[in-house]
């Protein structure tokens, strides 16, 4: 039996929730696009997956807690909390590093997601409020060239 997407959705979204980016990056088409903050920029599959790699070596105590979920066919929309401290230096793809403040955050997020008729997540969009965003930018104020 093939699973629904919403049981696709929500298996992949657990390991997002686990932060086990092998099966995240599995889950995932290879054409898979995601959409979001900040400034709802698009991120193909190889950049979103180095890019949850870096943000978790920042914040190690993620955690990602679904609230809600409802699907309509193949789209697959998330209600979710989502905490973590910014402990561990961020570094941006220019080599500028942003320095860990110990401030802690925590957001009510929504994720939206496409489902392939192949099993995986096509798209994702990240609605994600300014909190996280608001902390990264405090702490811009000690980022350092390398």
């Amino acid at each position: 039996m093939t699973a629904s997407a919403l049981e696709v959705a929500t298996a992949w979204m657990e390991s997002a929730a686990r932060c086990d980016l092998e099966a995240v990056a599995a889950g995932m088409a290879e054409s898979s696009l995601r959409y979001g903050e900040p400034s709802w920029i698009v991120t193909d599959k190889p950049a979103y997956i180095e890019g949850y790699r870096q943000f978790l070596s920042a914040f190690c105590d993620y955690r990602l807690e679904i609230v809600n979920a409802m699907a309509n066919g193949r789209t697959v929309v998330f209600e979710m909390i989502e905490s973590a401290t910014f402990s561990g230096p961020y570094i941006l793809p220019d080599g500028s590093v942003i320095q860990p403040s110990g401030a802690s955050y925590a957001d009510h997020v929504c994720t939206w997601v496409e489902v392939s008729h192949h099993g995986l997540i096509s798209e994702i969009r990240a609605y994600i409020p300014s909190t996280r965003g608001a902390l990264m930018a405090a702490a811009m104020a000690n980022t350092t060239r390398s």
